[in-house]
């Protein structure tokens, strides 16, 4: 092919190959809340690792409802004894999947796949919040609190219409046959009067009233109006005010899902405040009100913020976090992908959804062999990170080369001559926008 023939990659992707852009994620690390379906995580097949998305069903969300979890660990270890990054496994998507689908029904589908049955997901509802540190804003339990609220406001997945918040208030009109935002608010507010132990104080009167309101903006710009100051100081307030406002429309559990622990466990974080920090899971988590008649935590966990966090966590007297057989009740420990199969499973439905047209069968891998897939899986270290920014630059090569399908040959080429996988593979770490919280509206 001449270079006169020859096409731009995004044109021959688009024209050969019938998609709409590169399927795959540049870095293969989740940006929850971000708009761009492929980085965001709501692509990514919970089926990848079905029997440990059960096992969290099982151990986390059942364990939260009756037996009283109130620390659940969710764990990668690495893929071998030579492995010291044990990120990239999906602990982050994981963890989106599994809230997502207790807002959907309150817990019922979750209940009845272990074998549950209808009154006993009546008996006891749970809907679950999502937050997560970061080493720019978010490295305060405070801040990453005030975060899950406004998860709980803005957050929809992609075949969701409603938020958290609009889910609830539903369920409180149906549950007090009114729908004035002022008769729904009072009746939260004797939620708080019904507590009869510690509380960090009264709540956040102007909150209740937005949250209770018909118009789901309210409490969005209630929010986003909350000075970043506020947020580091009070966040757990506002998680408080919302936990009395879920009790209200009849919820018993909320399960926070709170990622990226390692970033408060890094060492870029003054060990006083780590240390501090740790304390306060458990001054809120587990001796303020209603936290601790309501909430079970389940946190991410890999071998260096263990070792970072560790003294600080047996310190304050929480819930360990080690492997171990006594242990397990709370732990789930994400392996690498097992096989091809789960490597087809990751890579098809990323391929599926970049599609112009929906005229393949469910599980075609075009423009990759067969054959292709198998040697990117070999040459992958099977962490599902580095299988999808390998496909990624897989696709970005043999589209500048206008190939017409990438077979195990191209793919032998273009890996082989990268080398093996490193950290630099990501490329530099560029610094986003100051912020206190993540963008929940966008997903």
């Amino acid at each position: 092919m001449t270079a006169s023939t020859r096409s731009a990659g995004p044109v021959w992707l688009k024209r050969q190959w019938g998609l709409r852009n590169n399927p795959f994620p540049t870095t293969g690390i989740a940006r929850l809340g971000g708009a761009d379906a492929r980085e965001n995580g709501l692509l990514y097949e919970p089926d990848v690792n079905a029997d440990k998305f059960e096992e969290a069903v099982e151990k986390f969300v059942l364990g939260a409802a009756f037996s009283g979890l109130r620390f659940g660990y969710l764990w990668s270890t690495g893929t071998g004894p030579g492995d010291s990054d044990a990120r990239g496994f999906g602990k982050s998507v994981l963890m989106q999947h599994l809230t997502g689908s207790l807002n959907e029904d309150f817990g019922r589908a979750a209940y009845l796949s272990c074998g549950l049955d209808e009154d006993d997901a009546s008996e006891e509802p749970i809907c679950g919040l999502l937050t997560s540190f970061d080493t720019a804003q978010i490295r305060s339990l405070s801040a990453a609190l005030f975060t899950a609220v406004e998860y709980a406001t803005d957050f929809r997945a992609a075949d969701a219409s409603l938020t958290l918040v609009q889910r609830l208030r539903e369920a409180l009109v149906a549950r007090t046959a009114t729908d004035d935002p002022h008769s729904l608010a009072k009746i939260v507010v004797e939620q708080h009067r019904d507590l009869r132990g510690r509380t960090l104080g009264p709540p956040d009167d102007k909150l209740i009233l937005a949250l209770c309101d018909a118009d789901p903006t309210v409490a969005q710009d209630y929010l986003d109006k909350v000075k970043p100051a506020s947020r580091t100081r009070n966040g757990a307030v506002y998680l408080a005010t919302f936990l009395l406002f879920a009790a209200a429309a009849g919820m018993k559990h909320v399960l926070l899902c709170c990622d990226q622990l390692e970033d408060l466990a890094s060492t870029t974080t003054a060990k006083a405040k780590r240390d501090l920090e740790t304390e306060r899971f458990r001054d809120i988590i587990l001796e303020t009100l209603p936290m601790a008649d309501m909430l079970g935590v389940v946190v991410t966990m890999h071998p260096r913020a263990a070792l970072t966090i560790g003294t600080a966590w047996e310190l304050a007297d929480l819930p360990t976090f080690e492997i171990s057989e006594a242990n397990k009740h709370r732990i789930v420990v994400l392996p690498a992908l097992r096989d091809l199969d789960s490597a087809v499973k990751l890579l098809s439905k990323y391929l599926a959804a970049a599609r112009k047209k929906d005229d393949r069968p469910s599980g075609d891998m075009y423009p990759f062999t067969p054959g292709a897939v198998e040697a990117l899986f070999k040459r992958s270290n099977r962490k599902p990170r580095d299988v999808l920014r390998k496909a990624h630059g897989l696709i970005e090569a043999a589209s500048g080369d206008n190939l017409v399908t990438i077979d195990e040959q191209a793919v032998a080429r273009y890996l082989d001559a990268v080398g093996p996988d490193t950290e630099e593979d990501i490329g530099p770490v560029v610094a986003s926008p100051v912020t206190t919280s993540l963008d929940w509206s966008a997903g």
